[in-house]
């Protein structure tokens, strides 16, 4: 379950990730700022947000459901390097209308009844998922230096999912415990608390 690369954050490389899982007529577009009305309407349907921040050690500690929909994929991730794949993951694997493949509906069946952690787990063991994910390995620069400063360990990054399910709003974050239930919503205004709750987080 080792050797998970870090992959570029880029809505081009994630959308051919997802084709090559085997998921169907799904793409990923990177959306700037929440004003622009007109790009958010050619982009529908939208099935889910992932919000990209700095993390930091002091990871905030949310309340999370103990006890929520057993047909909600929820998995802690318990990968290095995982993350963005993870957040993807938490989107496709909780679609209703849209064919996502034999790679991950044999997952979203074997692990119906796991908890949180072994699903993760169940993720890293995912030849198909690891080997498409490490397809798209960043690259490193090459450097030889002796500044001190130049080795010291760069900025992390994490990811976290927002999605509506059977009429609930969550947060799916795989670094806490279990799913954060935001609120009721529609298929309509989803999108509007998912939005709200991203700028509470930039805010901070």
């Amino acid at each position: 379950m080792s050797d998970w690369c870090t992959i570029e954050s880029d809505p081009g490389v994630f959308t051919e990730l997802i084709r090559e899982i085997g998921v169907k007529g799904v793409a990923v577009e990177e959306i700037y700022s929440f004003d622009d009305v007109d790009l958010l309407e050619n982009l529908k349907p939208i099935y889910g947000l992932i919000f990209l921040f700095k993390w930091t050690k002091d990871t905030e500690k949310r309340e999370c459901l103990q006890y929520y929909d057993n047909e909600l994929f929820f998995a802690n991730q318990v990968i290095t390097n995982a993350c963005a794949t993870q957040a993807i993951l938490s989107v496709l694997l909780n679609l209703k209308d849209v064919e996502i493949g034999p790679e991950l509906n044999n997952l979203k069946s074997f692990t119906a009844d796991m908890d949180p952690q072994t699903k993760g787990y169940a993720i890293g063991e995912s030849e198909k998922i690891k080997t498409v994910h490490n397809s798209f390995a960043r690259p490193e620069p090459f450097m030889i230096s002796n500044d001190k400063k130049s080795k010291k360990e760069g900025e992390a990054f994490h990811f976290i999912t927002y999605i509506p399910f059977k009429g609930k709003l969550y947060e799916l974050d795989g670094l806490q415990e279990g799913p954060i239930l935001l609120g009721d919503c529609t298929g309509e205004n989803w999108f509007e608390g998912a939005r709200d709750e991203i700028n509470k987080r930039i805010m901070k």
